[in-house]
């Protein structure tokens, strides 16, 4: 029977994809450095080295640990910026240094790398020799001579040219990845497009996934007793249309998204030698404000994969770089995907889970988001979303075509219906060949009214909006139904909030306010550290989306596992009878009370008449 339970839960404990996301300065890479490490330098955390917030956590955190330290396996390691390399040495030397030189005005870093010319030139000849994997050549040692330059050799030398790089190494492979991902070429002109390149990075990705799969497989035929498994992870995804290229290709890939707080983050870079005008174009590049065209297939957009994401870790910032509870965080989730429902979830997760939900019934055309107010006791009080008011139509369910028609009347406001000015806006820009070839397909046309008025205003303004926010829904649903006050609630949302939800918090009593993603504004340092009784703005670590059930919900009943697993099995004791039981110890007494009267020396007729009976 125990060989059915491992039969049961082998699928995901031989192969496991994690694909990690985060901001440049999370800890992404100090994230995959964790998982990667081998057992004899790997050191597990003290269970009584953390605080706990009730003893049941700390219950958790010792099953947890308990499980991993006989079930850790290091990952592989697919590194992103390696497959740029790869990329870049389809080139020759003449040609990096030529781009380099277009992004870089610091004329010491273009002396440094053409101090390695001839190792690039080794590689460039390598690169060129070794033959990627393919089905009709995939035998054992095509596999291990790719295994070595991709993951051995290439590692190293991607190393070399980031420290060469020194901090303009992530603008230059940002920019680097853009070109692959418009034209399938490294250096490319920053006009050209072909849409059918755009996953050229993440096809390489799958590429090395199958290939350590391979290597795997061979290794196990070699050597049957090995416990080697195929448990990878990718450092970094950047891109949303990556991530889902993936999703649909793996079921057992997670997108793990690493966060840590602005000022610690900035703090990192700062450290590695980042100045404010690198970190300012770190951030536009991969928090680009506005993506239309090309630019939205090609670029980073670290938002848009942290919605994407399935489980949220927090990496503080270590005084003394243990990096202990990033860790704990990592072996927590990594034991619930080997065995879902090791543990229950925390209240966090809970409640953060049902924001997550409550966003999809958003209407709004450009981001869902959703909210949750509970009190002290995570108990929950209202759920909002973000939408139009009630009883006015979504964005979504709108066509641009009925209000130009002005059919369905009841989805339009008067303005919309009777402003000429407006309404010939709208006319002269849905009125092009583009709209009407994506009507035909079949979708819905619709528009965002903010967008509209803005453009035909010329300014930015956004009380333009038709929707509520998430929060400012959940707060309303307070007034709106009743309540018995939330002062010292928690604010649940799946993005931060805006300074207007944010002073609605602070004055509702809200004491913790718990994010997936940062909203950008001003709203943490001015409305949330203003004044006192300052509500905690805390980022989200945990499990959202499909993954929460995915990791929850047990392959097997857990008490039917151990039955299963030990052959455990109970004895059939027959019931006591209560009154058979008194009987007996009637009997008992009388018993000695006529022991007693035998060893009295006078006997009359009356005792002798006794002992017979």
């Amino acid at each position: 029977m125990k060989e059915g339970i491992e039969k049961i839960y082998s699928n995901r404990r031989d192969f496991l994809v994690i694909g990690l996301t985060g901001r440049t300065g999370s800890g992404c890479t100090t994230a995959a450095s964790i998982l990667a490490q081998s057992p004899a330098m790997f050191s597990f955390p003290d269970v009584d080295s953390f605080e706990y917030s009730n003893s049941n956590d700390r219950r958790k955190t010792n099953i947890v640990l308990k499980f991993v330290r006989e079930n850790r396996f290091p990952f592989y390691r697919i590194q992103v910026k390696d497959i740029i390399t790869a990329f870049i040495l389809e080139h020759d030397f003449e040609s990096f240094i030529s781009y380099v030189a277009t992004l870089i005005s610091d004329i010491q870093v273009i002396e440094n790398l053409k101090s390695i010319e001839t190792e690039y030139a080794k590689f460039y000849s390598k690169r060129r020799a070794i033959k990627e994997l393919r089905e009709d050549d995939a035998g054992e040692p095509h596999i291990n001579s790719v295994f070595q330059f991709h993951f051995v050799e290439l590692q190293d030398f991607s190393n070399r040219l980031k420290g060469l790089l020194d901090n303009g190494y992530a603008s230059v492979y940002q920019s680097i990845a853009n070109n692959i991902r418009s034209t399938g070429s490294a250096f490319a002109d920053e006009d050209s497009f072909d849409v059918s390149k755009t996953d050229s990075i993440v096809r390489k990705i799958n590429k090395f996934i199958k290939l350590i799969k391979r290597k795997v497989e061979f290794d196990k035929l070699k050597d049957d007793m090995t416990t080697e498994k195929a448990f990878i992870v990718i450092d970094a995804l950047r891109n949303p249309f990556e991530i889902n290229f993936l999703k649909e290709r793996h079921s057992a890939f997670y997108v793990l998204s690493v966060n840590t707080s602005e000022e610690d983050r900035k703090n990192r870079l700062v450290s590695q030698g980042y100045d404010d005008s690198a970190i300012t174009k770190l951030d536009n590049q991969e928090y680009p404000s506005k993506l239309k065209g090309a630019k939205l297939y090609i670029s980073q957009n670290i938002q848009a994969c942290i919605e994407l994401a399935d489980i949220h870790v927090h990496n503080p910032l270590c005084k003394n770089d243990n990096f202990n509870e990033l860790k704990r965080q990592l072996l927590w989730y990594y034991s619930l995907i080997l065995k879902p429902g090791l543990v229950t979830p925390t209240p966090v997760e809970r409640v953060m889970q049902i924001a997550y939900t409550a966003k999809f019934n958003s209407g709004c055309l450009s981001r869902q988001v959703g909210a949750v107010v509970t009190d002290k006791h995570y108990s929950i009080k209202s759920i909002g979303w973000n939408n139009a008011p009630q009883n006015q139509v979504p964005c979504l369910l709108r066509n641009v075509n009925d209000l130009t028609n002005a059919s369905d009347i009841e989805a339009y406001s008067d303005y919309e219906l009777s402003n000429k000015k407006f309404r010939d806006f709208v006319s002269v820009s849905y009125d092009n060949e583009e709209i009407k070839n994506f009507s035909s397909c079949g979708n819905n046309i619709s528009f965002c009214f903010k967008e509209i008025q803005n453009g035909l205003t010329g300014d930015k303004n956004q009380v333009h909006t038709r929707s509520l926010h998430a929060e400012e829904n959940a707060f309303l649903q307070l007034t709106k139904y009743g309540t018995a006050g939330i002062e010292d609630g928690i604010l649940f949302t799946t993005a931060s909030p805006c300074e207007l939800c944010s002073k609605k918090a602070y004055q509702l009593g809200v004491t913790k306010i718990y994010y997936i993603d940062p909203y950008p504004g001003i709203a943490t340092t001015h409305i949330l550290k203003g004044g006192s009784k300052n509500p905690n703005l805390l980022l989200y670590r945990g499990v959202v989306g499909g993954a929460y059930f995915k990791i929850y919900s047990p392959l097997l009943a857990y008490k039917d596992e151990i039955k299963q697993a030990t052959q455990l099995e109970f004895l059939n004791v027959p019931p006591k009878n209560a009154e058979l039981d008194a009987a007996r110890l009637r009997i008992e007494e009388l018993e000695g009370q006529i022991k007693e009267l035998k060893n009295t020396k006078s006997k009359t007729p009356f005792l002798k008449r006794v002992f017979r009976k």
